[in-house]
């Protein structure tokens, strides 16, 4: 159909839908005014210096003619994938080893998510979203695809990261019109926006859930390396692929050995069988059924279990555009055989990597391959955790001295804050309603933002991540601290004095802030300041 402006339909629906939402958010990074304290966008700014001195050494050494060129490999350069590997068994500690077949390399984890999801739902499919979640999942999942995201929300706010999830995901499974059409489910751990990481248990019941429902488990766990507070075992992270135990392994070697992918003529044999009605597929290109059910012995099925990692977020280098999605059945780097998510289908294998690979920088790719491989790396990762315990202590000091509630992150770039207080007016409507209306709270969280943008402040309304569900949850933000330190404080300061929250108390400072530390039982839980940083990049 003809639009006015000459474009598809398709996109004058996408716009007209999608540029509403994010209208601010250009207008702020297309402003040439004065540059405000950014503490919303999820950056790491805590190790730049350290990551550039790399970044230069890579560029002045290895910089030559070939960098100008397109990338080398398809799905990702051979060298880069080698130090991928290695990484991410040295931090993710996967139960069945990474190799560099089972790594597939995308600019950007919203661009991975993309590629994925079109290459795994149609037009129409629904992806089930735990809520409260990033709001960017509404435009980078939908924008191409045309999937429908279905937010998962716990009975109540303060059980999302938990296996409350599994009551939560049964009942959104059981009232949907076509259960059949539900093709997968994002997964991020560490939580965005609380910042908390899911218990073992309830990531293995997850996986296994969707094993029983045939439903693709995306692990986006882009804050995996970014834990910077130590507590009991179920408050620490584990990688999904951490539970793939060695009973999946042997599935994954059977499997493998009962397919007996050879050859690309295998992969068009078992196209057109698909396509004719004659394979046992049932309609579903490549999605071998072991045990009759689409089970391992332990309930996990290790073709639809994908995990994506960025270094955008632990590694604090968002402009690369640089992301890995590894999975460890699908040898999808290099074999014509199989696909990136479980397909097997030599059309489908070309798809997808003609989706990812035109959008690789070689430059980038050069950098990656500068940090991956560097002697520093381990020293940076440990740099990054100990700042990111320094800067979370300045803000929690901050927000335990003005009494706010919130969340306490145990990874991640940012805290969970009930920072905008209702009027006196409104907290007796609550008391005596349940709730204000929806465009009552949002209206006014909206103004006191407004005011903090006007005074030089950015800070992510809680609103956007949506809390439709829990309809008394008024007044929470997102605040992220991963900032140089001076910024951070006067962020601080000036959010105090915006909204009235430093009339009765004084702001704390560097001195205070250590007496309270150390009257907090939780003191032995936060990783220790570093003196310097020299001593650590020794």
């Amino acid at each position: 159909m003809d639009t006015p402006s000459g474009l598809s339909s398709r996109m004058s629906n996408v716009i007209a839908s999608v540029l509403p939402k994010i209208a601010t958010t250009v207008g702020e990074r297309s402003s040439k005014g004065p540059a405000k304290i950014d503490l919303a966008t999820a950056e790491n700014w805590l190790a730049r210096r350290e990551l550039i001195d790399i970044y230069k050494q890579a560029i002045a050494q290895d910089l030559d003619p070939q960098t100008l060129s397109y990338p080398q490999g398809f799905g990702g350069d051979p060298e880069l994938l080698s130090a991928l590997a290695s990484f991410l068994n040295t931090y993710f500690r996967p139960a069945i080893p990474v190799e560099e077949s089972h790594i597939a390399v995308a600019a950007g984890a919203s661009s991975c998510l993309d590629q994925l999801l079109y290459t795994i739902c149609d037009a129409g499919d629904s992806v089930l979203v735990p809520a409260p979640y990033w709001n960017g999942f509404d435009f980078h999942l939908t924008l191409r695809t045309a999937v429908d995201i279905v937010p998962v929300s716990c009975d109540s706010l303060s059980h999302t990261v938990s296996s409350s999830l599994l009551s939560a995901l049964d009942a959104v499974y059981n009232a949907a019109l076509k259960p059949i059409r539900i093709k997968a489910l994002i997964f991020t751990n560490p939580h965005n926006p609380f910042g908390q990481c899911y218990p073992e248990t309830c990531i293995r019941n997850v996986l296994r859930w969707c094993g029983h429902r045939r439903i693709h488990f995306v692990g986006d766990e882009v804050y995996g390396i970014s834990e910077f507070r130590r507590g009991s075992p179920d408050d620490r992270f584990v990688s999904a692929l951490n539970l793939l135990s060695a009973e999946t392994q042997r599935g994954i070697k059977n499997r493998v050995d009962s397919n007996s992918l050879d050859g690309e003529a295998n992969v068009v044999s078992r196209y057109e069988e698909s396509i004719n009605g004659t394979s046992d597929t049932h309609g579903e290109i490549g999605l071998h059924r072991p045990n009759g059910d689409g089970q391992e012995g332990n309930g996990i099925d290790i073709s639809l279990v994908h995990t994506i990692w960025s270094l955008s977020k632990d590694l604090g280098c968002s402009g690369l555009r640089m992301v890995s999605l590894w999975d460890p059945f699908n040898d999808s780097t290099y074999s014509p055989q199989a696909t990136l998510i479980s397909q097997n289908n030599n059309s489908l294998l070309t798809g997808v990597r003609l989706l990812s690979t035109p959008l690789l920088s070689s430059p980038s790719i050069l950098m990656a391959k500068a940090i991956f491989s560097s002697e520093k790396l381990h020293a940076i990762v440990k740099l990054t955790r100990v700042r990111l315990a320094r800067a979370y202590q300045i803000v929690e000091a901050q927000l335990k001295r003005w009494e706010i509630e919130m969340v306490e992150p145990r990874a991640g770039v940012f805290v969970w804050a009930r920072l905008l207080k209702p009027s006196q007016h409104e907290r007796f409507t609550i008391a005596t309603k349940g709730a204000l209306k929806d465009d009552v709270s949002e209206g006014r969280d909206m103004q006191q933002i407004e005011k903090l943008r006007n005074n030089g402040v950015l800070i992510s309304p809680g609103q956007q991540y949506h809390l439709a569900a829990w309809p008394r949850e008024q007044g929470w933000v997102r605040i992220t601290f991963a900032v140089e330190e001076s910024q951070l404080r006067e962020g601080l300061r000036i959010i105090g004095t915006t909204l009235g929250l430093g009339k009765r108390r004084r702001d704390v400072g560097p001195d205070e802030e250590e007496k309270e530390r150390s009257k907090r039982r939780s003191l032995g839980s936060i990783l220790p300041a570093a003196s310097n940083s020299a001593s650590i990049m020794s």
